[in-house]
């Protein structure tokens, strides 16, 4: 039962989301995103660098006003969750991207927090609503404007003492808690992720070119490669490739001697961990459905697992 003193309240509705395994909760008050923040936005995806993600585009003019998402909202709620794996695969097997090792996080997330939210609604009343990438929200300034992290050189949101391996939540409602203080800080600035970055897809303003991006172009983007796609998918980080990339986050100081995950579901496969190049290749479509059940790795689709496994053998 949550108290429903005013003194209280916010207090017990963090210590009520903890409980989901949450790394770091905080509030802001729900108003219009700052112009720069959106005008930034809106030159980003002018200059093409989200690439194939067409719904981006259509989805801008909803960003700037989370009352677009949930009608009357007063407050968001920003939660971070770890997905740090406690084992990694050997790097001399094709990569995988760490936030892939377990289960689908879209599921695994939602689970973990409905139920909270459900009595979280019962005893305080008002509308609340969950977003998990299901809405359209600026994920990572709403994390920062609610106080749970700075904001990296490569674009991923940094939470102290647990670095940049995480998810991000969105809860929505149209309670009026008192706001967190934003932070205004950014990473230690050491441009280790900029320099490491194969194609050069980091840029000054701590935006990602998608075209040049592996994490984009082995998950997201549909069909084969062409042009600067294909040139990018030839270096040999990308053929090493099977689904994502972490070189930016693999070399960043924040993610050193960070504790693993706290959520199971996070945790990798066997299966998983194992997987060698021969075995990706040959994979058949029912192989494919059968070991990856539930993982983020269906997001590219058996077509594009399939042509992701091929360039791994290119000279």
């Amino acid at each position: 039962m949550i108290r429903t003193d005013g003194n209280n309240i916010k207090n017990d509705i963090r210590e009520a989301l903890l409980a989901s395994g949450a790394a770091a909760i905080g509030f802001a008050r729900a108003e219009q995103v700052e112009a720069d923040v959106i005008e930034g936005y809106n030159r980003w995806i002018r200059n093409g660098n989200h690439a194939g993600m067409d719904y981006l585009e259509r989805h801008a003019r909803l960003k700037p006003d989370p009352s677009n998402v949930l009608e009357n909202v007063s407050t968001v709620i920003s939660m971070a969750f770890s997905y740090t794996p406690a084992q990694r695969r050997n790097p001399e097997l094709p990569a995988i991207a760490c936030y892939a090792y377990g289960e689908d996080y879209h599921d695994v997330l939602r689970k973990r927090i409905m139920p909270i939210v459900e009595c979280l609604k019962k005893d305080l009343g008002g509308e609340w609503r969950i977003c998990i990438d299901s809405a359209p929200l600026s994920e990572r300034y709403w994390a920062i404007k609610c106080g749970i992290g700075t904001r990296g050189r490569n674009g991923s949101v940094i939470v102290d003492n647990f670095g940049s391996y995480i998810f991000l939540v969105e809860v929505l409602t149209t309670l009026r808690i008192a706001p967190d203080e934003p932070r205004k800080d950014i990473c230690m600035d050491c441009g280790a992720c900029i320099k490491a970055c194969p194609q050069g897809a980091l840029m000054a303003d701590g935006t990602v070119d998608a075209r040049k991006c592996i994490n984009y172009l082995t998950i997201e983007h549909r069909g084969e490669w062409e042009g600067e796609n294909s040139r990018t998918m030839h270096t040999e980080a990308a053929k090493n490739s099977l689904f994502g990339c972490d070189i930016c986050q693999e070399v960043c100081p924040h993610n050193r001697n960070i504790p693993p995950t706290n959520i199971p579901e996070f945790q990798p496969k066997e299966e998983l961990l194992s997987l060698t190049a021969e075995q990706a290749i040959k994979m058949s479509r029912e192989e494919f459905s059968k070991i990856f059940k539930g993982s983020p790795v269906k997001r590219a689709k058996f077509e594009g697992f399939r042509r992701n496994a091929l360039n791994l053998a290119k000279d």
